[in-house]
C-alpha cells in the first residue's frame, strides 16, 4: 500500500509539473498569436501612410473608406465648416464627421467632441462621429457618452482598414 501511495503522489506531482509547463506555454502562445495578428492588420491597414497625411488630406482620405461601408460622403470645404469635415448619408440619415488626423502621442480631447456636438443642429444632422489615427482622453470619452457621440480612434480605423483591404 505504500508504494502504491507513492507511485501516485509521483504521478500527480508529475502532471502538476507538466501543467505548469504548458498552462504558461499555452498563455503565451496565445498572446503571441493575439500580438501576430493585431499587427498584421497593422501592417495590411497601412495605418503608417494614414499617420504621414495632413489634415485636410486626412478628410479626403476618409471620404471613400466611409463610401466603402455604404455611406455616401462628401468633404465640406475647408474652412467654416462648424465642426464637420465629413457629411455622410446612409439610409436616410445623416451624419456629421470630425476628424482628427494627428502626430504620434497627442490625444483628441474635448474639443474635437463639442464641435461635432455644436454642428449636428447647423447641419440638421442625426449622428455625431469623431474619428482619429491617434486615441481620445478620457474626457473626451465621457463628453462623447454623455453626447451620443460615436468615436473611433486608432485601433477601430485600422480594423476599418483592415475590413476594405481585405476586401479587395
Amino acid at each position: 500500500m505504500v508504494v502504491a501511495t507513492a507511485e501516485r503522489y509521483s504521478e500527480v506531482i508529475g502532471g502538476i509539473v507538466t501543467l505548469s509547463i504548458i498552462v504558461p506555454l499555452f498563455y503565451y502562445l496565445s498572446k503571441a498569436f493575439t500580438r501576430f495578428v493585431k499587427n498584421h492588420r497593422y501592417v495590411i491597414s497601412n495605418i503608417e501612410d494614414v499617420d504621414c497625411l495632413n489634415g485636410h488630406e486626412f478628410e479626403h482620405f476618409l471620404a471613400p473608406l466611409f463610401e466603402k461601408y455604404g455611406y455616401k460622403a462628401e468633404v465640406t470645404k475647408g474652412s467654416g465648416e462648424f465642426g464637420a469635415d465629413l457629411i455622410l448619408h446612409k439610409k436616410g440619415v445623416k451624419s456629421i464627421v470630425q476628424a482628427k488626423c494627428y502626430g504620434e502621442n497627442k490625444k483628441v480631447g474635448v474639443k474635437a467632441i463639442q464641435e461635432v456636438v455644436g454642428a449636428l443642429a447647423l447641419y440638421k444632422a442625426k449622428k455625431g462621429i469623431v474619428i482619429t489615427n491617434r486615441y481620445f482622453t478620457n474626457q473626451a470619452k465621457q463628453l462623447a457618452i454623455a453626447n451620443n457621440v460615436r468615436l473611433i480612434d486608432r485601433n477601430q480605423l485600422v480594423e476599418m482598414l483592415y475590413e476594405c483591404n481585405k476586401r479587395t
